[in-house]
């Protein structure tokens, strides 16, 4: 296996919309509908009329890995000498909040020993305000304030780096070297409604700069409503524009074929790398691609490490070491997992067969084993779902494969979100602590007992265990009696 380093992680549709706007040289919309006023072409702060103009989901913009649990919003801006802007904002009610910056080349940076990512409970409440994620008990709703400057130092609050010392390269060539981009990432939100204000209430965003007057930018209108007409139009040239500006740029051209170091199909690896776009400093990815097939069902299986299930949608002290009372067990291992299937395509959606998504989050699967920790995930296109993975409470869960696009090789990936760092070193074993990407053998040695395994067996194979065992009957059996689909 081989995936792309350079294509993990959403949301490739802000780079997409962006550019095809700086290629066409026309303007992105009016401020009601994406944020941008009238101006054309390059960026500018001026043009930003709202924040977070560009929101990610599976179901508006279906691009570049998305996690179906999760909801990203982004704001590009142009750093300027002197230059601050402050997040004012609430916590939201959700299992995971985080604020990232990335340099003009999509990338995360640090400046005098400060990264460019705070995640939630490392973001202090303004006075009188409580953040659930470090007060046990405390409900969210609370107040922050973050501030992007370049002026920081290790031990700062509340700080993330504007810019980084050198500008970059710019992903795309028409935007300046000193672009920025700001990102909010929320994972399971309460009720999953991104799109409530009161369960994700947007933050404001102020831009300093000196010799002019603030601006204040509150978050666009169409951020927080259903998808349009138009948008839902938007939303299905966002594969054409990636494909067409993205891959002219060479960069994200489509999937390389492997000549050297590659994986085997259905061998899992760390997957990402230093050149993936806009990544998410608290994740890693283990990852495996196939090729599904007709008749056929592929079957992964992993002992999974302890994450904050018991919370679902509500925030828990971070680390949890510090929150024994709340816990059954001293220190959980992770914040969040989840299993998702994509197509290795560009634009490398997230699987989607009706309404019906391509990813489990932890809370969804039903563990199995004498530890109640193995997760059992068959993938397999609707007519050759099995029947057993239908009953209520199966301990083996099932995702789609493609219906609509059966002749790409597809992507099984696991998110690891935040290790626990409590009691130091914290979860070892997490696939964030593999430094060697594509390469199984090295995630394996760090993963060790939570390293996932795949095969494939015929529909036969697992109806024939299910008779005898259930589900997980038919689990063991396609693990008793593997085999490549011939295609």
């Amino acid at each position: 296996m081989h995936v792309r380093p350079r294509t993990f992680v959403a949301p490739l549709a802000l780079v997409a919309m962006i550019g095809a706007s700086i290629a066409t040289g026309t303007a992105m919309g009016t401020a009601t509908t994406n944020g941008y006023g009238a101006t054309a072409a390059p960026l500018s702060n001026a043009s930003l009329a709202c924040a977070w103009p560009v929101e990610s989901t599976p179901a508006k913009a279906n691009v570049a890995y998305p996690d179906s649990n999760a909801t990203y919003w982004t704001t590009p801006y142009v750093a300027a000498p002197g230059m601050t802007i402050t997040i004012a904002g609430n916590y939201p009610t959700a299992r995971f909040f985080s604020i990232d910056t990335y340099a003009s080349n999509a990338q995360s940076f640090s400046l005098n020993g400060v990264g460019s990512a705070l995640s939630d409970f490392q973001i202090n409440p303004d006075t009188g305000s409580a953040n659930g994620w470090q007060t046990p008990g405390a409900a969210n709703g609370g107040a922050y304030t973050v501030t992007l400057t370049n002026d920081v130092a290790a031990g700062m609050p509340n700080v993330i780096p504007l810019a980084p010392a050198t500008p970059t390269t710019p992903l795309l060539k028409a935007m300046p070297a000193t672009t920025g981009f700001v990102m909010v990432r929320v994972y399971l939100p309460q009720g999953g409604n991104a799109d409530n204000p009161a369960v994700v209430p947007l933050p404001t965003m102020t831009i300093n700069t000196p010799g002019a007057a603030p601006r204040v930018l509150t978050p666009c209108a169409n951020s927080q409503k259903a998808p349009s007409k138009a948008s839902k139009v938007v939303k299905k040239a966002v594969g054409v524009i990636a494909n067409a500006i993205l891959g002219a740029t060479g960069k994200f051209a489509g999937p390389p074929p492997c000549t050297t170091n590659c994986t085997a199909q259905l061998q899992f690896s760390r997957a990402g790398g230093t050149t993936t776009p806009f990544p998410n400093a608290a994740s890693g990815y283990a990852a495996a691609l196939y090729t599904p097939a007709k008749g056929y069902l592929t079957v992964m299986r992993a002992t999974m490490p302890l994450s904050a299930t018991a919370t679902g949608s509500a925030p828990a002290v971070w680390p949890t070491a510090t929150n024994q009372a709340l816990w059954p067990s001293p220190t959980l291992d992770l914040r969040y997992w989840s299993v998702c299937n994509y197509i290795y395509k560009v634009p490398y959606p997230v699987v989607k067969v009706g309404k019906k998504m391509g990813c489990i989050a932890d809370q969804a699967i039903t563990l199995s084993g004498s530890a109640s920790n193995v997760a059992n995930v068959v993938l397999s296109s609707p007519t050759d779902r099995p029947a057993a993975t239908r009953q209520t409470g199966s301990p083996v869960a099932w995702l789609p494969t493609s219906v609509s696009n059966t002749t790409s090789q597809e992507v099984i990936a696991i998110r690891n979100m935040l290790p626990n760092s409590q009691p130091a070193p914290g979860f070892a074993n997490s696939v964030t602590n593999v430094t060697t990407y594509n390469d199984a053998a090295a995630a394996q040695a760090v993963m060790q007992q939570y390293y996932p395994s795949a095969v494939q067996c015929t529909t036969a194979t697992f109806r024939r265990g299910a008779a005898r065992g259930g589900a997980l009957g038919g689990a063991n059996a396609c693990f008793a009696n593997p085999v490549t689909p011939r295609t």
